[in-house]
């Protein structure tokens, strides 16, 4: 098992950064992004929660490919945000590939004063 962290600074303010995380596709630059669906959202307690269904084309490793001929991957994506605190949290995972390979990214954007 490996975990990796890091750590950016966006030199944008709070409003840019989360119109920007929900603008992010289609775009361009992402075109292994496939597709983009919102399944749920809903506020509660002053807190916008979302679930996402995406699909990616990355590619899988060499290994891998004798294993599964699929080029596309579905992943589960939930977020909070709240305007309040100015925070926003994402937690991401691949939904297929998990005989070979689980992935989790876990994201906490926030303001900086």
């Amino acid at each position: 098992m490996s975990f990796v962290e890091t750590t950016t600074v966006f030199n944008y303010s709070w409003n840019q950064v989360a119109r920007a995380f929900w603008n992010r596709y289609p775009n361009p630059s992402s075109s292994h992004v496939l597709t983009e669906d919102t399944i749920v959202r809903e506020v509660r307690d002053g807190k916008l929660y979302t679930r996402r269904i995406l699909s990616k084309t990355n590619p899988i490793p060499k290994w891998g490919e004798r294993f599964y001929s699929a080029k596309a991957v579905r992943i589960l994506e939930d977020s909070e945000l709240d305007p309040k605190k100015k925070t926003l949290r994402t937690f991401t995972r691949n939904l297929g590939f998990k005989k070979i390979m689980v992935n989790f990214l876990k994201t906490f954007y926030f303001e900086i004063i």
